[in-house]
């Protein structure tokens, strides 16, 4: 016969006759613990998330919120549904032994009750004692386990169907289970139970504030009216100008390395560059020439250096200037593509060619 009202096992637990706990298992027990346990950690991992985001504000770091947020989403819904999870299976089940998280202490650790799909079932134990009554006559919980230990088997479990009574006795603990319809308000969640799950959710919590230091950089400084001036004085002669103007240059030249990049291994030496400026008195370049070169004809380069000093910028100066910059230009650190050695040796013959046409002519 099919029950179409929800059962639930009431279970009170005595101690010497005197009544400890009274806990009632049931579906929706289970769903208010796991939500319970859901709702507790998510709230945990907001308040953690608002007191790191805090922190590293007041430390001065600025955080990037799409990546933080992100990452606190995904540690909160782990971590709470987890522990929802635990909760809600450790509520299907009545615990006696002698841990701290058990529900009644007993010398044997065991699941007295635990639901298996839509039924209850009732597990005993070697040196139970009590009775089980249901539709038929009480039957002896001695009996049972005597059948079960003929049947070579220890611990046995039975179904503990609707309308069903046990008393059993174990020591000076005794264990008064109905089996009833679930009606009534919600039972309450096991006392610790939630605060148990929760507790656990700790850790995840903790590596996800250390993951947060990731999210943040820090805030930069503001510019203030010391870095707003030329770092050129006003009152600089022509010749502290140009000193001034061929360090930014010289600063500057290493963007001249990606004209060699497609040149000949021959071409791949470092050499000297005259670049010529026009400058207004804001460092804006009006115009810009190479001047000179130690690249000869062999190693066409005016052009795209032209084209890559056009990019410089230089500091506010007293007056504009029209001058010739010195610049160095050093090989880049790209290594070469057949070796140093296969390079030696293209210089050398190059220069072999240069030396035999020179006295050739």
């Amino acid at each position: 016969m099919k029950h179409s009202t929800p059962q639930g096992i009431e279970i009170a637990y005595l101690m010497n006759g005197e009544l400890m706990s009274v806990r009632r298992l049931s579906r929706r027990s289970e769903w208010r613990s796991g939500l319970s346990a859901f709702f507790v950690v998510a709230a945990m991992s907001a308040a953690a998330a608002s007191v790191v985001a805090a922190a590293l504000l007041i430390a001065h770091r600025v955080l990037f919120v799409p990546t933080y947020l992100g990452l606190w989403l995904l540690v909160t819904l782990g971590a709470a549904s987890l522990a929802g999870y635990r909760a809600a299976r450790r509520a299907r089940a009545y615990h006696v032994g002698a841990a701290i998280d058990d529900d009644a202490f007993t010398a044997l650790p065991m699941r007295l009750v635990r639901r298996e799909g839509t039924s209850y079932r009732l597990v005993l134990a070697p040196g139970f004692t009590g009775r089980l009554d249901g539709d038929r006559a009480a039957i002896p919980v001695e009996a049972v386990l005597r059948d079960a230990a003929a049947g070579g088997g220890r611990m046995v479990e039975v179904p503990f169907e609707p309308g069903a009574r046990a008393e059993i006795s174990t020591g000076t603990a005794t264990f008064v289970l109905r089996n009833l319809p679930d009606v009534g308000p919600p039972p309450p969640a096991a006392p610790g139970s939630v605060r148990r799950f929760a507790r656990r959710a700790l850790l995840p919590l903790e590596m996800a504030a250390l993951a947060s230091i990731f999210c943040a950089v820090p805030v930069g400084a503001k510019i203030g009216e010391a870095d707003m001036h030329s770092a050129i004085p006003t009152g600089a002669t022509p010749w502290e100008i140009e000193k001034a103007l061929r360090g930014e240059a010289q600063t500057q030249a290493r963007s001249l390395h990606q004209c060699f990049d497609v040149l000949p291994i021959s071409c791949q030496r470092s050499g000297y560059v005259g670049v010529g400026v026009s400058l207004s008195r804001d460092g804006e370049m009006r115009e810009h020439w190479i001047a000179r070169s130690t690249y000869g004809a062999d190693c066409p380069v005016e052009q795209c250096m032209s084209d890559v000093v056009s990019t410089w910028f230089f500091e506010p100066l007293p007056q504009s200037m029209r001058l010739v910059l010195p610049v160095q230009v050093l090989r880049t650190d790209k290594p070469l593509p057949l070796g140093p050695a296969r390079a030696a040796a293209d210089l050398e013959r190059t220069a072999a060619r240069q030396q035999v046409a020179s006295v050739v002519n």
